[in-house]
């Protein structure tokens, strides 16, 4: 398995990508074939699966049903033109553990780094598995320094590694859906919520230095649209009002990306906006050619690429 350090993809980085980009949530598919050279979308595809297929957790397998999985992969790829090749895969989100670590200074080796950011990692999850691994980004300003630390399970990662292996493709980059998001704004200052069937999750940053990753698992099986707005909007109120104690910091303006097909979205844009919010949607930003309605669900491919 290729180690997840050179995998990772790094938050705001540019590696080379592939020309195929690929996310797995918990109910759906969807890949993006791109342009290299011209930065546009060639083909795209959206794809729902079954529930049950694909069960995201940081600490178990996730895979349910991999030959139902390899399938969809399969078909989906066909639609982008290709049976065989290289992607870049986004994986659920519940599959990474994401840190932000304030720290005074650093040890000068990258040895000594990871030495002292694992330790870090330790004290704030004792259960720490033993193939944990993790890559990082240093953002300093003035005399802030903060450490933003994304990782996983080698095992987590390698179980995805062999579906797509299964399905005649290689993995070249592993990404966190949300951290990639954030590379589309451009703004010193953002507040961004990423939510999907399964999750909620938050990135705020200030001055371009990460502050706060907060990420909320849901229940959603019978829940209705209305319990699940105020549980979205639960979350993202109590997170503003630490920012506001804790850092001092005031959003007037939040980014929203809603992953998810429901009239939840207009609930809890207008009780954002009651509390005088801004909104913005991600749907509304220009991607490439990519139709108006897809924008949203895209986006985080899209983000590993740049708007």
């Amino acid at each position: 398995m290729p180690d997840l350090l050179k995998t990772l993809k790094r938050f705001l980085s540019e590696p080379l990508l592939p020309d195929f980009l690929v996310q797995l949530t918990e109910d759906r598919i969807s890949g993006l074939r791109v342009s290299g050279g011209e930065g546009k979308a060639k083909k795209y595809f959206i794809q729902l699966l079954k529930p049950g297929l694909i069960e995201p957790s940081a600490e178990k397998n996730n895979l349910r049903q991999p030959e139902e999985v390899i399938k969809s992969i399969q078909l989906g790829m066909r639609q982008l033109g290709a049976e065989s090749g290289e992607v870049s895969l986004l994986l659920p989100e519940a599959c990474f553990r994401v840190f932000i670590l304030p720290a005074e200074s650093l040890p000068a080796t990258h040895r000594e780094k990871e030495a002292l950011i694992r330790w870090r990692i330790k004290k704030l999850y004792p259960v720490l598995p033993d193939d944990f691994r993790f890559d990082y980004q240093v953002f300093s300003a003035d005399s802030t320094l903060r450490l933003l630390v994304a990782g996983a399970r080698a095992a987590i990662i390698e179980e995805y590694e062999k579906l797509l292996s299964q399905a005649k493709w290689r993995v070249r980059v592993v990404g966190v859906p949300t951290l990639q998001l954030a590379s589309l704004l451009k703004e010193p200052d953002i507040f961004l919520i990423n939510i999907e069937r399964d999750y909620l999750t938050i990135l705020a940053a200030a001055k371009k230095i990460p502050l706060l990753y907060r990420a909320k698992s849901f229940w959603r099986e019978k829940e209705r649209a209305t319990v699940f707005s105020q549980q979205c909007l639960a979350e993202i109120e109590n997170t503003l009002h630490f920012l506001e104690d804790k850092e001092k910091v005031q959003f007037k303006e939040v980014y929203l990306r809603w992953g998810v097909t429901s009239e939840a979205s207009d609930l809890l844009i207008s009780s954002l906006e009651d509390s005088g919010l801004q909104v913005r949607r991600f749907g509304a930003l220009r991607l490439s050619n990519l139709e108006a309605g897809d924008r949203e669900i895209l986006a985080p491919l899209w983000g590993q690429i740049g708007s």
